[in-house]
């Protein structure tokens, strides 16, 4: 065992007031109570990607602009950075489970609307209700730690975790398949018949998380957050479009400093704040926070922009890249064994947490982002090369995906576990959006003159940027505490 975790050896649980009755006899079977969670983040991982092929789609079908039809996927991004951190507090204070129903309820019902949208604003409505399933994520490791003995919660959120990444990459293979051999409205059925399990399963074998925090919500911690986000994540997915430096964008960054600023001071003075200030302030949380953010920076420009890449004409026009000329489907296999990956190595993050120390997972994990960007960057002619280098970003992804919910488990106060879990996931989408906007920024600014694909250098400086992102992440990581005081 590392010498940096012989003082905290088990895995970190909930106080015991925290948690229901941890007696043997009142618990839960795991393998049910991990079941269930799997399958309902598994949904939110699918929805992560499963839109991206079909966006071509919506705008041929509903006729509209490239920009209009953008906003299916920010208004989703802009709906789920709101609602995860609220939904989160809401279960950590009146009950995950009954927080996960309802939040599957409306992320279910949004999807239903979706399959059957008659017109592009009915689709826009449906996409800001299915921002109401990034909750499950944070709401799931939530119950994991407060139903799982503390010897099996490493391996649940291991596990968990696994099916973000699973998700994540199995979104474009069956976006691809049914956008290419059926309708777009397919998409939406099936990932409504996979929240419909979640829901049947979470009803039947997740036990009511009877703790319960009373005192009034912090209506003025969500109006600023709210706001604070909102103005955050228009202005970095307007950027690329409209100019970073434009009077628009400046305003919309410069409002979300004032009212993130002011977020800050006022969860600081109210007894009952939405966000804790501990678990974004201290040391260790805005460390874990950070290095989220830049791991899915790096992640999603190889996630979003591979495909993108493989589905480039072979032979395009003279000095553009060249790309392997697949359609939707072949892009979305060449996805399908980081997806995999995820599955198979996740689960070995309890492990190599006792081995080495609770740091290793997300080092390791961000080193292997970082050899594999750097792999891409070299290599990326070919489909084999491709795959090859999927291999190194698909495990990093795997680790980072599952280390953090385990360091957010140590650092964070036992009865706020969803509550910072929910903030991570915001904090990790914004990351996220940060490298994808970057990318595209990168990719339009070095088009070929007169044709749509990006010169081939491009795709290399960008994959070089996501490996840029892995190496900060490095950095941060190596200044997370070495121990963590026993709770």
């Amino acid at each position: 065992m590392s010498q940096e975790d012989r003082s905290t050896a088990l895995p970190p649980v909930s106080p015991a007031g925290d948690r229901p009755d941890t007696g043997p006899s009142s618990r839960p079977p795991a393998g049910r109570v991990v079941a269930a969670l799997s399958v309902a983040v598994l949904a939110y991982g699918l929805l992560q990607t499963l839109v991206a092929p079909a966006l071509p789609t919506f705008q041929r079908h509903f006729e509209v602009s490239g920009d209009w039809a953008a906003w299916v996927f920010t208004l989703y991004l802009l709906s789920g950075a709101v609602l995860t951190p609220v939904l989160a507090r809401f279960g950590d204070r009146r009950g995950k489970r009954r927080v996960l129903l309802a939040s599957l309820a409306v992320f279910g019902a949004g999807t239903v609307l979706a399959a059957f949208a008659w017109n592009f604003p009915v689709l826009l409505m449906a996409r800001a209700m299915q921002g109401a399933g990034a909750a499950a994520l944070p709401l799931s490791f939530g119950l994991i730690s407060a139903l799982l003995p503390p010897q099996r919660i490493g391996h649940g959120l291991g596990f968990v975790s696994a099916m973000i990444g699973a998700g994540t990459g199995l979104g474009f293979v069956i976006g691809g398949l049914l956008i290419d051999h059926a309708s777009w409205r397919w998409m939406f059925a099936v990932l409504a018949g996979v929240i419909a399990v979640a829901c049947l399963l979470v009803a039947r074998w997740i036990p009511d998380d009877t703790a319960r925090r009373e005192g009034p919500q912090d209506t003025l911690g969500t109006v600023l957050l709210s706001l604070g986000l909102v103005a955050l994540l228009l202005a970095i997915t307007q950027g690329a479009h409209a100019g970073w430096l434009s009077a628009p964008v400046l305003g919309l960054f410069v409002t979300a400093a004032v009212f993130l600023a002011a977020l800050a001071v006022a969860e600081k003075r109210t007894p009952y704040p939405l966000l804790e200030p501990r678990i974004f302030l201290d040391r260790p949380m805005l460390l874990t926070h950070c290095a989220a953010a830049l791991f899915y920076a790096a992640a999603l420009i190889f996630f979003l922009l591979v495909p993108t890449l493989a589905q480039l004409p072979a032979h395009g026009p003279e000095g553009a890249a060249s790309g392997f000329g697949f359609t939707v489907t072949a892009a979305g296999l060449l996805m399908l064994p980081s997806a995999l990956l995820q599955v198979l190595v996740a689960p070995l993050v309890p492990v190599l947490e006792r081995t080495f120390g609770h740091r290793a997972p997300l080092l390791g994990g961000l080193l292997l982002i970082l050899a594999g960007s750097l792999a891409l960057a070299r290599w990326h002619a070919t489909p084999v090369q491709v795959l090859a280098d999927s291999v190194l970003l698909g495990t990093g992804a795997a680790l980072s995906f599952a280390a953090l919910p385990s360091l957010v488990a140590r650092f964070a106060p036992g009865h706020a576990i969803a509550t910072a879990n929910g903030l991570n996931t915001v904090v990790r989408t914004v990351g996220g959006v940060i490298g994808t906007q970057v990318a595209i920024a990168i990719l339009s600014a070095h088009s070929v003159t007169g044709s749509a694909p990006p010169s081939e250098g491009a795709f290399t400086v960008v994959f070089a940027l996501g490996a840029v992102f892995a190496a900060v992440g490095v950095a941060v990581v190596l200044l997370l505490p070495r121990t963590v005081a026993t709770r």
